[in-house]
Parts: structure tokens; sequence; C-alpha cells
């Protein structure tokens, strides 16, 4: 059962397709076009301010189908292997740290640093990446908007 949250994303969703160029909507295949339609909420309003889609207020279920849409059917070759080159750079990341805390050898030891502060210093760490990762693919779409 699809959640209220993602049928408004797939509205969002299919607005900004909308108003992608012809040629770059039928890069997506119909069948996924077709699921955005037939899941999304037809009571939700949704609007296209008059601003950067950076700027754009957009659920985050909305940026994550959008990043996803544009990765498998909207970038380039060359656009695509940067982008599953960063995903395997922080799943390697990512593991390294669950490796770190979850070391049999330190489970015990007492951490200098409180859990507090290591969780800070993480999402600090992944915020930033998003927010530069996110502006990169945001730009892109900006492109195919012509904004």
């Amino acid at each position: 059962m699809i959640t209220e949250k993602y049928k408004n994303a797939y509205k969002e969703v299919d607005t900004i397709l909308n108003c992608l160029p012809e040629e770059e909507y039928n890069k997506i295949p119909r069948e996924i076009i077709e699921a955005i339609q037939s899941n999304m909420n037809e009571e939700y309003e949704y609007f296209l301010d008059d601003v950067d889609l950076s700027e754009q207020e957009m659920l985050p279920e909305t940026k994550a189908t959008l990043y996803n849409l544009f990765r498998d059917y909207l970038a380039t070759p060359v656009q695509r292997e940067k982008i599953l080159k960063m995903q395997a750079e922080d799943r390697q990341k990512m593991e390294a740290l669950k490796q770190e805390k979850y070391n049999a050898d330190n489970l015990f030891e007492k951490r200098e640093n409180s859990n507090e502060e290591s969780k800070l210093e993480n999402a600090d760490m992944v915020s930033v990446k998003e927010k530069s990762f996110w502006q990169k693919i945001i730009l892109k779409i900006k492109g195919f908007f012509g904004f």
C-alpha cells in the first residue's frame, strides 16, 4: 500500500516531468510514467513556482524519485557513470563507518566522543555530501527545463 506521502510525491514528480521537453520525457519508459500517474494523488495540488528548480518546494520523496529517474533514464553515460561511482563510494564510506562503530575489538572500549557528538558529526558529513550531490543533480534537471 502506497502512503499518502508517496502519492503526493508522485503528483509532484508528474507535474515536474510534464515540463520536460518531449524528447527527454520520451526517454522515460511508458510503464514508469503510467505507474507514477496511476499512483499519484489526483486531489493534491502542486504548482511549480517561477523559481529555479533547486529552490522549488518539494517532498524529499519527490527529490529521490527525480534523482532515480535522472540517473536511470535522462543522464548521459558519463553522468550516469559519475553518479554510480559516487554512490559506490558513499556505500563504501558508510560500510567503513559501520565496521568502525561495530568493530568487536572496540565494542566494549570507552569512546572519547559521546554518541550525540558522533551522530552530529555523521549527520554533518552526510548533509554536506547530499547538498553538494543534489546541487549537481538539480543543476542538470534545471538544464532540462531551460532555467
